[in-house]
């Protein structure tokens, strides 16, 4: 091993990136391990269209020692004003470099030099969903505070009471698949109406949804749209599989106008039948639980579940120039899974 020079991402190190990122994450991971291939790593970095922010430690023969990286997304934020925020993804150490001579781990280092490149100057705000040994570190350590301890809101599926279709009207409002080449317009005009309706949420225009849901996502999405007379009326994300909660389909992203329960009720509706038909036992997402979504699942029979019932998650921020509290986001952000890769 030799001297560890700390530097940004250059075009052609994803190679390198991927061998450590598929050595360390094998080695962790308990069971039904998948390599990470070079196309999901090129959708979730080059092809973002907020860009991508990378820090790696590398030894003098190529090996990545260390990795910090976050995912940044655009956020529309109090009195409309655009921010930046970014994900914290993909932070690694080699195991053959977790042990050593050096006073300061690998993975102090180069979160720090993340933070000193990007912190405040490409992004406002850092958020991340840890895991308990990784939440001890960045809170110790990291400057990161506690926005919430993540519940699911979670319902049991009724199969008999399954009679839904890819296209069905439901209260007035008929819910279909997004067809990406024909809504982006409409897409574009449904954040530009309901996000103003939001103090902190992410930019989900057509760019972004078609990016992070769309047909080069490495996950398979139903991405269900609500219209309502000419115009759409909200939107709706489910997967079927891969689900943090054994046998759950998820409502991974949601955009529906605070009060509007009835488009919400029917994008439910269709996200159980979609649930029913693969043979999904419940149906879950992730809600501010302060806000109208959150309240309104409630109000319709889901059941708040801590995340430690399963693999406890935190949602934690570290801000630099946003200044938005965890006090302030833990009433406002409009979070959800679909803003990280836990979806």
């Amino acid at each position: 091993m030799g001297e560890i020079e700390f530097r940004e991402y250059r075009p052609g190190d994803e190679g390198n990136i991927l061998a450590t990122f598929n050595t360390t994450f094998s080695e962790s991971w308990t069971e039904g391990y998948v390599d990470r291939g070079l196309a999901h790593w090129r959708w979730l970095y080059e092809l973002n269209p907020a860009g991508h922010r990378i820090l790696i430690g590398v030894d003098d023969d190529g090996t990545v020692a260390c990795q910090y990286a976050g995912i940044p997304m655009r956020v529309r934020g109090p009195e409309g004003r655009e921010l930046s925020f970014f994900h914290a993804v993909d932070s690694m150490v080699h195991p053959a470099y977790r042990k050593g001579l050096r006073k300061r781990g690998l993975f102090l280092e180069v979160a720090e030099r993340y933070f000193e490149r990007f912190g405040g100057r490409e992004d406002h705000l850092g958020f991340g969903y840890p895991v308990r040994a990784a939440w001890r570190i960045g809170e110790r350590y990291l400057g990161y505070g506690l926005v919430r301890s993540v519940e699911f809101l979670m319902r049991d599926i009724e199969p008999s009471l399954v009679t839904g279709s890819a296209s069905e009207s439901r209260g007035g409002i008929e819910v279909r698949p997004v067809d990406w080449s024909h809504d982006a317009e409409a897409l574009d005009a449904l954040f530009a109406r309901v996000g103003v309706s939001y103090s902190c949420v992410t930019i989900k225009d057509a760019r972004y949804l078609s990016w992070r849901y769309g047909p080069d996502a490495p996950n398979r999405y139903h991405v269900l749209v609500a219209h309502s007379a000419d115009s759409l009326a909200g939107l709706a994300v489910v997967r079927t599989s891969g689900s943090l909660v054994p046998d759950a389909a998820t409502i991974g992203d949601l955009l529906v106008a605070p009060g509007d329960e009835t488009t919400l009720n029917a994008l439910i509706a269709s996200a159980e039948d979609l649930a029913a038909a693969n043979a999904c036992r419940s149906l879950m997402t992730v809600e501010n639980p302060d806000l109208f979504a959150g309240t309104h699942f409630r109000s319709l029979g889901f059941e708040l579940h801590p995340s430690k019932n399963w693999f406890e998650r935190k949602l934690g921020s570290r801000d630099w120039t946003s200044g938005l509290t965890q006090e302030w986001l833990a009433s406002n952000w409009s979070y959800c899974l679909g803003d990280s890769d836990l979806f």
